[in-house]
C-alpha cells in the first residue's frame, strides 16, 4: 500500500523519517543574493569582453584602411613623379598645337596680295596708270569684312586703286575684264574726278574665298 492510499484509509505507518525544515530564511535569501551577483558579474564579464572585442575590431579595420591610404598614397606619388617626368613634354606639345592653331587662323584670312592683284592690273593699258593702292582683308581679331550692301558678293578682301588716265577712262571696260577672273567677287566705280592734265579714277575691287592661299590647308591635305 503506497502512502497516499494510507493516509486515504487512516493507516498508520510505521518506520517513517520525520523531517523539518531548520535554515533561517535570512540564509536562502543570502545564498539567492550570491547567485545573483555571480550571474552579474558573469554579465559585466561579458560585456567588457564584447566591447573589448569590438575595441580590437575597430583597431583592426582602422589598421587596414590606414595601410590602404598609405599605398594609394604611394601609388599617387609615383603617378606624379612620373607625370612630372613628361611636363616638359606636355608644354612643348601644347605650345606646338598652339602655333598650329595661330597658322591655321592666319592662313585662313591671308591673301597673296601680288597674286590676286595681278590678273586686274594685267587688264590695264600703258596710258592707265595705278597711282594708289590700298588693301584690306579679314583679320583673326576683327569681324569679317561680309556683303558691303544690296546686290554684293561676300567678299574676304578688299582692293581701293587709283588710276590715273590722259583721255576719258573705260572703268566698264576694265569690270568686263575683271569678271572674267575667277577670285573678283564685285566692283564699283567710287568716283571719276577731272584733274589739269587727264582723269583720276577711284575704283573698289572685291575679292571672293578664292583669292585665300590656304596653303597651310593644302599641306595637311596632300599628308
Amino acid at each position: 500500500m503506497s502512502r497516499r492510499e494510507s493516509r486515504e484509509t487512516g493507516a498508520l505507518i510505521y518506520g517513517a523519517v520525520p523531517r523539518a525544515h531548520l535554515m533561517p530564511p535570512e540564509v536562502a535569501l543570502q545564498r539567492k543574493e550570491i547567485g545573483r551577483r555571480r550571474g552579474l558579474i558573469t554579465a559585466v564579464i561579458a560585456v567588457l569582453v564584447l566591447t573589448i572585442a569590438g575595441i580590437v575590431g575597430s583597431y583592426l579595420v582602422a589598421a587596414a584602411a590606414e595601410a590602404q591610404l598609405a599605398e594609394e598614397r604611394r601609388t599617387t606619388e609615383q603617378l606624379l613623379a612620373t607625370q612630372l617626368e613628361y611636363t616638359e613634354v606636355t608644354l612643348v606639345l601644347g605650345q606646338l598645337q598652339s602655333i598650329a592653331d595661330v597658322r591655321g587662323r592666319l592662313a585662313a584670312v591671308e591673301v597673296l596680295w601680288r597674286d590676286s592683284l595681278q590678273p586686274y592690273l594685267s587688264v590695264l593699258t600703258e596710258d592707265e596708270l595705278v597711282d594708289s593702292l590700298a588693301f584690306s582683308s579679314d583679320s583673326p581679331a576683327e569681324p569679317p569684312l561680309g556683303v558691303t550692301g544690296p546686290l554684293r558678293s561676300p567678299r574676304v578682301a578688299t582692293v581701293t586703286m587709283v588710276v590715273v588716265t590722259t583721255d576719258p577712262p573705260t572703268p566698264y571696260d576694265w569690270y568686263r575684264e575683271w569678271e572674267l577672273i575667277e577670285t573678283f567677287a564685285d566692283a564699283s566705280i567710287d568716283s571719276i574726278t577731272l584733274l589739269q592734265n587727264g582723269y583720276e579714277t577711284t575704283v573698289t575691287i572685291n575679292l571672293n574665298e578664292l583669292a585665300l592661299s590656304s596653303r597651310f590647308a593644302e599641306e595637311e591635305v596632300t599628308e
